[in-house]
């Protein structure tokens, strides 16, 4: 089950080319200068998910492995990064990930996003029989939430497993996002996560 609480909705507007992929809304481009916001961009692309049968191109947000402790990401309920990576290593070597005891949460830095079809994904490892939420949160201009898209609980198996593709429309006015990872039952880890900016128009 997921819930997408937009504001406004899309209109016709004009895709352009992944390699190009920022805040592309036209209205909130040409607002950005005048209320000095700087707006998060996108890293390069790459295919972190290949292995597992999807060939879509993602990018790496800031800290997205955690090898920088929290740093970008905004703690609660007793969250905290530890040692243990997921065992792929798709965004390098790395040693660190985010532990989310029972009820624990944490919220990702802005990243960049692109009109249609922002995605992202990540990898996670919960407890048996535990649950985890995945949000992602659409931000405006001076930060405000504009819409939350809240998807049903991923269920933990004990092992190490790439999440499902978590993906939603844009309204206008979308500025940035975040994702927020909540434990609702169990104990988890979460590390590597990625986006796929644009996925309609790829992949």
């Amino acid at each position: 089950m997921r819930v997408f609480l937009p504001v406004l909705a899309a209109a016709a507007l004009l895709a352009v080319p992944a390699a190009n992929a920022g805040l592309l809304d036209p209205i909130t481009s040409a607002l950005a200068p005048v209320t000095n916001v700087v707006l998060p961009t996108c890293g390069s692309n790459g295919y972190p998910f290949a292995q597992f049968g999807d060939r879509s191109p993602y990018y790496g947000f800031t800290n997205n492995g955690f090898e920088s402790g929290s740093y970008g990401w905004s703690l609660s309920g007793g969250a905290y990064v530890s040692f243990g990576n997921e065992p792929w290593f798709v965004n390098g070597w790395g040693s660190r990930s985010l532990v989310l005891p029972s009820g624990a949460s944490a919220t990702s830095p802005g990243f960049c996003i692109n009109l249609l079809d922002p995605a992202v994904r990540m990898f996670a490892k919960g407890q048996n029989g535990g649950n985890l939420k995945i949000q992602v949160l659409f931000r405006g201009l001076t930060g405000n939430l504009l819409g939350v898209l809240n998807y049903g609980e991923a269920n933990g198996t004990g092992s190490w497993a790439a999440t499902d593709r978590i993906s939603s429309q844009l309204g206008l006015l979308v500025a940035y996002a975040q994702i927020r990872v909540t434990a609702a039952s169990g104990t988890w880890q979460v590390d590597d996560a990625f986006v796929d900016p644009c996925i309609s128009m790829i992949g």
